[in-house]
């Protein structure tokens, strides 16, 4: 029941999120942008056995990305919109306010761990985005055989 919660609250959290972005306006996108968020959500859930969270957040985040250019492409609009909205769920939200809390009262020991922790979960974002997106890209080429030449 607890996962169920969480996955609605990803859903209604992505939902949100679109209304900042303007996305709203389209209501298709967000609701798909929505649900992507809510996909990454659960196979992040999914992936709990594995006990590392910057796998788990490669993962997840890779499978955003990669359902985010898929949407992109079904729906003709740019993958960024589902992307932004898909990500809300996965981004350490909590390990960038506790980095902080820990900076301004001198804890330097739980600093670094936050930080250390946040940045590793960052990074394994946007590897995940970068990855799927340049996989994309380079099949697209292939597909068209748009080769680049040397001569």
């Amino acid at each position: 029941m607890e996962e169920f919660i969480q996955c609605l609250s990803a859903f209604v959290g992505c939902f949100g999120f679109t209304f900042i972005f303007r996305i709203h306006k389209n209501m298709k996108f967000a609701f798909v942008g929505s649900l992507v968020g809510t996909l990454g959500w659960i196979i992040y859930l999914a992936t709990r056995f594995l006990h590392n969270i910057f796998l788990q957040s490669f993962i997840a985040m890779l499978c955003v990305a990669l359902l985010a250019e898929m949407m992109a492409r079904i729906y003709k609009a740019p993958a960024t919109i589902f992307i932004i909205v898909g990500c809300f769920p996965l981004v350490p939200g909590s390990g960038i306010y506790y980095t902080m809390l820990y900076a301004v009262q001198g804890m330097n020991d739980l600093f670094m761990e936050s930080f250390l922790s946040t940045l590793g979960i960052g990074i394994s974002l946007a590897l995940a985005i970068l990855i799927s997106s340049t996989t994309l890209q380079v099949y697209k080429r292939i597909k068209n055989k748009d080769y680049a030449t040397v001569e």
